[in-house]
């Protein structure tokens, strides 16, 4: 099982019809390829965690790195794990609303998701704590 960790800032033209547009494809894709995982956003910022075979995980994130919805791509980490962490989500979703029941953890006026991709163990504290949320796998933006 292969995994990458990345953030990345929204471009402008990046609505919430695109992000749910995101979804729909990724929901569909990435249960044809083996691949599961979650996307966080707090405008203007994403967070994703991806997993599953390295072919797979690998080839959608240089088809990530290229998709003008977003920019300033910045690998946190990527690598082997033996176990996923989110084996039933095609793509799970998460919101400015659905992190403040983490605020515990980070406080959303404080700290961007580009200084959280700074400490790989707090960034996957937050991945982790993503689990025991599990309407998020069928979430998405409120558009």
């Amino acid at each position: 099982m292969f995994f990458i960790l990345y953030v990345s800032k929204a471009s402008e033209q990046c609505s919430d019809v695109e992000i749910a547009d995101i979804l729909r494809t990724s929901r569909k894709n990435n249960s044809a390829n083996g691949v599961t995982g979650i996307l966080v956003y707090k405008k203007p910022e994403f967070f994703q965690f991806l997993e599953g075979p390295e072919e797979s995980v690998t080839a959608l994130y240089e088809k990530i790195k290229n998709d003008t919805r977003h920019e300033l791509i910045k690998t946190i980490s990527q690598g082997e794990t033996d176990d996923r962490i989110f084996p039933n989500w095609e793509m799970g979703f998460a919101g400015e609303g659905d992190l403040l029941p983490l605020q515990w953890k980070w406080d959303l006026d404080k700290l961007t998701l580009f200084s959280l991709a700074e400490n790989m163990d707090d960034s996957m504290e937050v991945i982790r704590a993503f689990i025991d949320h599990q309407p998020l796998d069928k979430n998405s933006p409120h558009t």
